[in-house]
């Protein structure tokens, strides 16, 4: 029987399209939300592009008092008009792509015309938004919902065992991230994973890589093989 191979990445705003091909790569996959909250990170925000070239959607939070906080818990400072900026942004830019009539209403009613709190619920919300979309059937669950208890490695050793997983994705070479012999001593291995930045058709002119997953929505649709596993 084959082996069930887990994936654990923290839930980033929009996130890029790497995301999405290891959560393709996985048996199941699991949005590490209790983990500490990282300034000037990917949690909150990505970049689309626009005819002036890429540019940055960032989720305003309320970090002064909340630095120890966990991407589930950070509060997003709403004193800001940022749902109104990004849907505007995101309509001036995508309004003409070919599956722009097919998810923007989807983006609008359940992202961007609700209130949202906390930072780990908006970016869960959406990345799921987008796995249904793209039709990835991975199953997938918020590591805040699991108790499983552990720092770093240990707890990505603990998923494994709770999900009954005895494969781990990781990136190539990044064992001193994630050591190899760490994960073995608990009868966890790797599978290895590269992600795919290749050129797929958009608008604004050439192929700029790294966008976030709206990008690739917005104009490929659940169907371009760029999210095919391999």
């Amino acid at each position: 029987m084959p082996s069930l191979v887990l994936g654990s990445v923290q839930p980033a705003y929009m996130a890029w399209v790497p995301f999405y091909q290891r959560m393709i790569e996985s048996d199941v996959f699991v949005y590490l939300d209790d983990v500490e909250f990282s300034k000037n990170s990917f949690h909150n925000r990505n970049k689309i592009k626009t005819a002036q070239g890429p540019v940055y959607l960032t989720v305003p939070i309320q970090y002064k008092g909340n630095s120890n906080s966990s991407i589930k818990e950070m509060p997003i400072d709403n004193k800001k008009p940022w749902r109104k900026k990004h849907w505007q942004t995101i309509l001036q830019n995508y309004s003409k792509a070919p599956f722009f009539p097919d998810l923007g209403p989807l983006l609008k009613e359940q992202i961007y015309d609700c209130e949202w709190i906390y930072l780990g619920d908006l970016n869960v919300t959406l990345l799921e938004l987008f796995r249904e979309f793209l039709k990835i059937n991975t199953p997938c669950y918020q590591s805040s919902k699991l108790t499983v208890i552990g720092e770093s490695n240990e707890k990505l050793v603990n998923l494994c065992h709770k999900l009954g997983a005895e494969l781990f994705i990781v990136k190539p070479a990044t064992d001193h991230y994630h050591p190899k012999t760490f994960f073995e001593s608990h009868k966890i291995g790797f599978k290895y994973f590269n992600q795919n930045l290749m050129p797929y058709p958009q608008l604004h002119g050439s192929f700029i890589p790294g966008l976030s997953i709206l990008d690739y929505a917005m104009n490929c649709g659940p169907n371009c093989n760029l999210l095919m596993k391999t």
